[in-house]
């Protein structure tokens, strides 16, 4: 029964659930190829491909089919509600998205191609996992909270996807701005990738980057608890489907 829900829900959403995040980590790692032939050191690259290309798509993805529904109408009628329907599809597309990132790192890291500044050798195993795991979780959560929550208040899907696009256009560009006020900490997505070491004492570096990863969680848990009571509005849910 579980499997056939699945199956079901796979169907509506399409093909790009499942290939969005296949494709990405097969784009980068052709790019890994020509790195490596190149003699360049592709650990960086393939750890950007986590950190920020990886969650960029999950959120644009969760934002074109948070509302999109041709049956929404109905489904307002029934004793099951909606926002329990879009909740499924939420983890459905993170909990994909999410595989894909971590075999993804299971596999540089089996292939000595991890890049995680604040770790080092010496450390356990498990801990320098944990830790490349947090550096894709974080920002892949806050994002795809933001695309839930940005598609329910523009009612657009083009306009929430090229929002949630200009916000990551304005972390990169931004970066050093947003590390050195403490207020933005909470909204601070990519550090382990584009905020240099040089100068910076290691266990200073790594108590901002996990509270920077800690506070990025809690931000994207309050969104999606917004994000639920928009849900939970079927005025506003008709409106959006209208517009679309």
């Amino acid at each position: 029964m579980y499997l056939d829900r699945l199956s079901y829900e796979l169907k509506l959403m399409g093909k790009r659930v499942i290939l969005t995040p296949i494709l990405v980590m097969l784009g980068f790692a052709l790019i890994a190829v020509f790195l490596h032939a190149r003699a360049v050191d592709p650990s960086r690259t393939l750890s950007a491909s986590l950190e920020i290309i990886i969650p960029l798509a999950a959120g644009i993805v969760v934002a074109t089919i948070t509302s999109q529904d041709n049956a929404i109408e109905l489904q307002l009628t029934m004793p099951k509600k909606y926002d329990r329907t879009v909740l499924r599809r939420f983890l459905i597309i993170f909990g994909w998205t999410a595989c894909i990132a971590l075999l993804s790192g299971i596999i540089f890291y089996t292939l000595n191609l991890k890049f995680i500044p604040l770790s080092s050798p010496s450390e356990p195993v498990i801990l320098q996992l944990l830790t490349q795991v947090l550096t894709w979780l974080a920002p892949m959560l806050w994002l795809i909270s933001i695309g839930i929550c940005l598609a329910l208040l523009l009612r657009s899907r083009p306009a929430s996807s090229a929002l949630i696009g200009g916000i990551w256009i304005f972390e990169i560009i931004f970066k050093d701005y947003i590390a050195a006020t403490n207020w933005l900490h909470p909204v601070f997505l990519f550090p382990t990738t584009l905020i240099p070491l040089v100068g910076i004492i290691p266990q200073a570096y790594f108590n901002i980057w996990l509270t920077t990863r800690l506070e990025l969680i809690g931000t994207a848990l309050a969104v999606l608890c917004i994000s639920w009571l928009l849900l939970r509005n079927p005025e506003s849910l008709l409106k959006t489907a209208s517009e679309e």
